[in-house]
């Protein structure tokens, strides 16, 4: 399957905004955590917008509900959970991530069997729409969440 980069964005200073073009503008300030790939594809996709860099993800996404930044750049799905969690002040301006980045298992060199086994599950349960329902539930969704308590 695949990930990629995402964005969550502030209604006080993004509203109305809908495009990663909204947010290439000299005006716009983008925050990502240092040293990401996030940063990467920001400067990227939005090299006219200003890029503001922060050790970790939380005081990006602080930066972001206090109104100093329009937007926080970070892989899927973290910013659709800010989204999630703080709709009064954060929403999602590009629904799907603007970059496409491979995931898979990671397993032994030369493990053939192991290799086609995983191969095979992952063309049959694509194909009967369960990869599907489960990135909408853990990735787009907050339903687990009171699992964990």
């Amino acid at each position: 399957d695949h990930t990629g980069m995402s964005m969550v964005a502030g209604k006080a200073l993004a509203a109305g905004f809908r495009t990663l073009e909204d947010f290439n503008r000299p005006e716009v300030v983008l925050a990502a955590r240092l040293g990401s790939t996030a940063v990467s594809a920001a400067r990227k996709f939005m090299p006219k917008a200003q890029m503001r860099m922060f050790d970790d993800e939380s005081q990006a996404y602080q930066e972001l509900m206090n109104g100093r930044v329009h937007a926080v750049v970070a892989s899927a799905p973290l910013p659709a959970f800010q989204a999630l969690k703080y709709p009064e002040k954060l929403f999602l301006p590009v629904k799907e991530p603007f970059t496409k980045e491979p995931i898979g298992f990671a397993i032994r060199k030369g493990d053939f069997d192991t290799l086609n086994y995983l191969n095979n599950w992952i063309r049959v349960v694509e194909s009967e729409g369960w990869l599907k329902e489960r990135k909408r539930y853990w990735f787009e969704t907050r339903e687990w969440e009171n699992r964990l308590r």
